[in-house]
């Protein structure tokens, strides 16, 4: 296996966790809840703090995944962090409407 497929592979894992359908549903609140757990933890008191726990995942994930993978491949490919981040945008604007287009057929 090569080097730097685990990386991308951690980007790919956070942008599940962290797009949302045409719905405003998030991915990873349907693959926690399907898994059976609550992706919302902390105290439901009002004026208390909660924490999502697949944006947290999410965005570790996505952190790390582009930190090692620029820093695997930014030698060989001085512009590889422009074309993660062009490349995460275009994902996460373009999944609620492929959805949405699925969804109608």
């Amino acid at each position: 296996m090569k080097k730097g497929i685990p990386y991308f592979l951690m980007i790919l894992a956070a942008l599940v966790l962290l797009v949302q359908n045409h719905q405003d549903v998030s991915v990873g609140d349907m693959i926690f809840s399907s898994l059976g757990l609550d992706p919302w933890i902390g105290s439901s008191a009002p004026g208390s703090t909660r924490y999502h726990l697949p944006v947290i995942a999410g965005l570790a994930l996505l952190v790390a995944g582009i930190f090692c993978t620029v820093r695997m491949y930014r030698a060989k490919y001085p512009r590889i962090l422009s074309w993660i981040l062009l490349a995460c945008m275009v994902v996460i604007y373009a999944f609620p409407l492929v959805t949405r287009l699925i969804g109608s057929l």
